[in-house]
């Protein structure tokens, strides 16, 4: 009796194992940077999307593993004008008091 449990334990790990071999793990996805011109602004930005084209041309030809390089390609590159800071929102007026 106890030879039928051995036996059936076996052949169950004989499959199970390789199986659980096979399946190899997910690569991690690396993040790529892309130094864009904006087509209407001219100013240059760092996205992790590929440009394309039409609202925004490509710095370049090639991706950037780091953001630094990325920031170097616009930096280097002579047509970038500088991209516009955000504004600040204004606090609300208080009203007044009479």
């Amino acid at each position: 009796m106890l030879h039928r449990y051995l036996l059936a334990a076996a052949v169950a790990v004989a499959f199970v194992v390789p199986a659980t071999a096979a399946t190899a793990p997910k690569p991690m996805k690396t993040k790529v940077y892309y130094a864009e011109q904006s087509v209407k602004t001219k100013a240059c930005y760092v996205v992790t999307t590929k440009p394309n084209g039409k609202t925004a041309t490509e710095i370049g030809t090639d991706s950037f593993k780091t953001l630094k390089e990325a920031a170097a390609a616009i930096k280097a590159d002579k047509d970038c004008v500088p991209a516009p800071k955000p504004m600040k929102p204004k606090a609300p007026m208080k009203p007044k008091t009479t």
